[in-house]
Order: structure tokens, then C-alpha cells, then sequence
């Protein structure tokens, strides 16, 4: 059987606040942090990684290239398989979430996290595929 195609998204957001600027890692060096975890889990997983979007957001973006990008390969089934870091990579708002989330489903693409914050817990446990870890 060949291996699931798997996309990494990853995102970081910029801060509005200058002193945690200056706490924060630097956004490209978040994400290389972002990847390499990614990167780990496809590899336990034996997925094989096709596709890296990735995103430095502002506080309140208007756009959202890496993300529409993503759906557009989802729509053109060229992955089986989203990783992501944490759900609030992909949407803060709950509802866009679930509704990505069952986006995906409908498409038989599953989304995984490596880490699920409590606000997310119950849309990722009603819509998405949870990843179990106990293998």
C-alpha cells in the first residue's frame, strides 16, 4: 500500500505587543520549529510529505494565501492528510474551524494536530478525525 500523502500547514502570527515581539522566537524560526515536529510525526506515521503551506500572519489578516492554497490542493485531492500544529494555525473562530474541519471530512481528507488547546477540544473531537495515541 502506498504511503498517505500528507500536507503540513503552518502559521504564526505576528504580535501587535512590542515586548512580546521580543519574547517570541522569530516567526521564520517558529515555523522551521513547526516543521520539524510536522515532519516527525509524518515520518512515525509513515506518511509521505508532498506539500508545506505556511503563513506569518498579522493580528487581523484580510487575506489568507497559505490557507486558500491548502484548500485548493484539498479540492484538487492531492493530499489525504493535513498536519497541523494546533488548530488556532488554521482559524481562532471555532466555527470556521468546524466548518474546515467537515470541509475536509466531505473531501476524505483528515486533519491532525499534535496539540489540541481546550477551546478547540470539543470541535476537533465532534468534527475531526482525533489522532489516537495510544499505539
Amino acid at each position: 500500500m502506498a504511503a498517505e500523502r500528507a500536507a503540513l500547514f503552518l502559521a504564526t502570527r505576528l504580535p501587535t505587543d512590542p515586548k512580546e515581539a521580543k519574547r517570541r522566537p522569530h516567526p521564520e524560526s517558529e515555523l522551521a520549529d513547526q516543521e520539524a515536529r510536522l515532519r516527525e510525526l509524518a515520518a512515525r506515521e509513515c506518511y509521505h510529505v508532498t506539500r508545506v503551506f505556511s503563513e506569518i500572519l498579522p493580528e487581523f489578516p484580510e487575506q489568507r494565501p497559505g490557507l486558500k492554497a491548502l484548500r485548493t490542493a484539498m479540492w484538487l485531492r492531492e493530499i489525504d492528510v493535513i498536519l497541523v500544529p494546533s488548530p488556532e494555525c488554521l482559524y481562532r473562530d471555532p466555527e470556521r474551524l468546524k466548518a474546515f474541519l467537515i470541509e475536509a471530512r466531505t473531501l476524505g481528507e483528515r486533519v491532525e494536530f499534535l496539540e489540541v488547546p481546550p477551546l478547540y477540544a470539543w470541535v476537533v473531537k465532534e468534527y475531526g478525525w482525533p489522532r489516537e495515541w495510544s499505539r
